[in-house]
C-alpha cells in the first residue's frame, strides 16, 4: 500500500509541475509567422520584394522620393547608406521610434507596423544586400 501511496503521489506532484509550465510561443519563436500576427518574416527579406513596397507605402510617397525634402529612398544605393551597424541603424531607429533618430514617418501618430519594422530589422541585420 505504502508503493501505491508513493507512486500516486510521485504521478500527482509531476502533474502538478508539469501544469504550471507555460510556454510563450511569440517569446520561444520571435520570428515565427504566427507570432507576428500572419507576418512572415521567417526566411530572407529580400530588397525588391519586402523592402521596397514597405517604402512605397510609407516613406517615398510624398517625401523620400528625390525630389521631396527628405532623404531619396528610390533606390537601393539610397537606402543602403546606413546598413553597416544594425544597432546604430538611422533606418531602423527612425522606424521603430527609439528616441536616437528622427521618427519616421514624420508627423504621424503611430509607426509603420510591427511587421515592417521586423523586416526593416532583418534586412538590415543581414547587410542591406541588394536583392
Amino acid at each position: 500500500m505504502k508503493k501505491v501511496y508513493i507512486s500516486v503521489l510521485s504521478i500527482g506532484a509531476i502533474c502538478f509541475l508539469n501544469s504550471c509550465y507555460y510556454d510563450n510561443f511569440k517569446e520561444l519563436h520571435p520570428d515565427s509567422a504566427l507570432s507576428n500576427n500572419g507576418c512572415d518574416t521567417t526566411g530572407v527579406i529580400s530588397y525588391s520584394t519586402h523592402i521596397v513596397p514597405l517604402l512605397a507605402n510609407s516613406c517615398t510617397g510624398s517625401c523620400h522620393n528625390g525630389s521631396g525634402s527628405g532623404h531619396d529612398m528610390t533606390n537601393w544605393a539610397a537606402v543602403n547608406f546606413d546598413a553597416v551597424d544594425p544597432g546604430g541603424s538611422k533606418l531602423v531607429g527612425s522606424v521603430v521610434w527609439d528616441g536616437v533618430a528622427q521618427q519616421m514617418p514624420q508627423g504621424a501618430t503611430s509607426k509603420i507596423s510591427d511587421c515592417d519594422i521586423t523586416k526593416i530589422k532583418k534586412w538590415v541585420a543581414a547587410g542591406a544586400p541588394n536583392n
